[in-house]
């Protein structure tokens, strides 16, 4: 089985869960027996592999997967999909222009009517799979799009298990901190990380924000983060998914906390579980399916619940229990067969 995996053209200018779910799902597949090849646009002829895997919905997918269509080559899709809202564009902007500009993106795919136009709606129609993180992301693309449920295969997203053998000496050595709150990932406006830092400010308590030197949200945003952050808050910039430092920290923490105004379900939540921390996680989106009872989740919506969920989840002693969950159930080694009985299913 040849396949060939692609993405978003820029993709990994900034790499985020989408793009860590591509390489991962081409690494777990290789060691299954899938000859897999990342997508070259100057050197890969698309008729010479049995299947495309593209991960992520934007527009400049589009011609990929059209030109895939049409010479017959099976397409999956792998969705990463937020589904946008109003109130997600009116509460995450971060002046009138940005609200206005969300409001309009938002206002555009929520109306169904106006989806079926999209390059979104084509690229998932002229797919054979949606690969969907849950069933929560399943069931929201075949409502919004009309497609049929013979369409989607839930894969779950997965995590490394070098992160069950996170140990907290480098981090602590080099921070001389522990048992704080951890936020790692993209400081964006999504991500609700300007209303963490500012109740976790109030607070009093630790807060570690760790990401890339890349910041989705733009610097305007995260200079906003930075001028609210009292002296409880900890930024540490530069991190990379593979730096040995990530998953210290993790070790380290005593929760890692995601409160985002929509997930599916969160990388970092699912890696810090395995870590050991505890887990404070958005209800919006597919993370109740992940987490079950093993962690807390918030309305991210209203800031009086975020502040009482801190409380608890900072009060809660660490245990194996969530732990062991992921372990047993979201390691790449499992979630793959789910992907590899997709792509046997599209092939016969």
């Amino acid at each position: 089985m040849k396949t060939l995996m692609s993405c978003n053209n820029s993709g990994f200018q900034a790499p985020g869960g989408g793009e860590i779910l591509l390489l991962k799902n081409r690494e777990y597949l290789i060691k299954k027996g899938v000859k897999i090849k990342l997508f070259d646009q100057w050197k890969d002829k698309l008729t010479d592999y049995d299947l495309l895997h593209n991960f992520g919905l934007s527009n400049n997918c589009y011609d990929l997967i059209t030109t895939a269509y049409n010479k017959k080559v099976p397409v999956a899709i792998t969705p990463v999909y937020s589904w946008p809202s109003i109130r997600f564009a009116i509460r995450s902007g971060i002046n009138f222009k940005h609200k206005l500009d969300l409001g309009v993106y938002a206002l555009l795919h929520n109306t169904n009517y106006l989806n079926k136009l999209t390059y979104l709606s084509k690229m998932l129609r002229m797919s054979s799979k949606i690969l969907t993180d849950s069933n929560a992301e399943k069931n929201i693309l075949m409502r919004t799009y009309k497609l049929k449920e013979s369409k989607f295969q839930v894969a779950n997203y997965g995590v490394d298990k070098r992160f069950f053998y996170s140990n907290k000496k480098e981090f602590v050595r080099k921070y001389g901190m522990e048992d704080f709150l951890l936020y790692t990932g993209r400081i964006e406006p999504r991500k609700n990380v300007l209303t963490l830092i500012r109740i976790a400010s109030k607070l009093k308590f630790p807060l570690v924000i760790m990401s890339s030197k890349k910041f989705q949200g733009g610097d305007a945003y995260y200079k906003l983060c930075k001028k609210y952050a009292k002296n409880n808050i900890h930024f540490i910039d530069g991190v990379d998914h593979e730096d040995t430092m990530l998953s210290s920290a993790y070790a380290a923490a005593h929760a890692v906390v995601l409160p985002s105004w929509l997930e599916n379900p969160g990388l970092t939540v699912l890696e810090g579980g395995l870590a050991g921390a505890n887990v404070l996680v958005t209800s919006r989106g597919s993370s109740t399916e992940y987490f079950k009872n093993y962690a807390f989740y918030v309305n991210p919506f209203n800031n009086k619940d975020i502040e009482n969920k801190l409380k608890l989840v900072y009060k809660k002693e660490k245990d194996d229990e969530l732990r062991m969950h992921i372990k047993k159930n979201f390691i790449w080694e499992v979630v793959t067969n789910n992907v590899l009985k997709a792509y046997k299913d599209m092939l016969k």
